[in-house]
């Protein structure tokens, strides 16, 4: 019998109890790496285990807040002793849950929504860089969504975290230049969750998006692309691509030769013209 292909690898989600990332942390599980699922405590994170029974490889539940700089900390710290250092980290924490005009918006439950988002990603970011420096090498991603673009209103605290999400990761990507660290993004595509479904039926979704439902019901689908391009990235396929966004319809391989002959379309732009 074929090895997994991620055996021998330890990773990390945030944000794994429920969505996105509960299905990244599974599906990485079952292609075989020791797997850490960081999340606020509560029923969902201690079921997270019993979802990847059989898998080739193990998946523990670490709760942690992801704002908590260290309560971070102390949850990676636990993946070290638990399972060694991490070689793969998917920052997915986030929320979409303050919608409408800004200056209607409770101004810490606006924050607090960019926060888990940006704040919880530099978090992630920091104790995932730290670690993978030291021992040489890894891969941390990143999570994309652009329910903000192309002129978009009332989603401004999600928009702003994610704008925010997209620079900071190829920031990050020229700041480990040199190194074995590769920084990059995901945009999962039109993923059904719980969080996809208050924005096309919660009250403030009907209120201030009116249109997302229709659209919803054309285009949701599953995480499973999202989940085989992360395993991709673990792999090495996208190792050229560092500070870039990708998105499951990507053709890894072109998308490479494109960004050699090239390398602007490597960098995040305005289009100012």
């Amino acid at each position: 019998m074929c090895a997994a292909p991620l055996t021998g690898q330890v990773a990390v989600v945030t944000g794994a109890s429920r969505g996105i990332g509960k299905a990244i942390a599974v599906h990485l599980a079952r292609q075989g790496a020791a797997t850490a699922g960081i999340a606020r405590a509560g029923p969902d994170l201690a079921a997270l285990r019993r979802e990847a029974d059989g898998a080739a490889g193990r998946l523990v539940a670490c709760p942690a807040d992801v704002t908590s700089a260290g309560e971070v900390e102390a949850a990676f710290a636990r993946v070290d002793a638990d399972l060694g250092t991490p070689q793969l980290v998917v920052a997915c924490a986030g929320t979409a849950d303050v919608l409408g005009p800004l200056w209607l918006a409770d101004p810490q439950q606006w924050w607090q929504a960019v926060a888990v988002d940006l704040h919880g990603t530099m978090l992630t970011a920091q104790c995932a860089i730290s670690r993978m420096l030291a021992a040489g090498g890894g891969r941390l991603v990143t999570i994309y969504g652009n329910l903000g673009d192309r002129q978009q209103g009332y989603v401004s605290a999600f928009a702003v975290a994610k704008a925010g999400i997209a620079r900071l990761t190829e920031s990050l990507a020229c700041e480990l230049a040199g190194t074995q660290v590769r920084v990059l993004g995901v945009h999962p595509g039109f993923v059904r969750t719980a969080m996809t479904e208050q924005l096309a039926w919660g009250e403030q979704g009907r209120a201030w998006l009116p249109g997302f439902s229709e659209t919803a019901e054309r285009r949701w689908a599953d995480a499973q692309p999202a989940a085989d391009l992360i395993t991709a990235i673990a792999l090495g396929a996208a190792d050229q691509l560092t500070g870039r966004i990708l998105h499951p319809r990507d053709d890894l391989s072109a998308l490479t030769r494109q960004c050699q002959s090239q390398p602007g379309r490597r960098r995040l732009r305005l289009d100012l013209s």
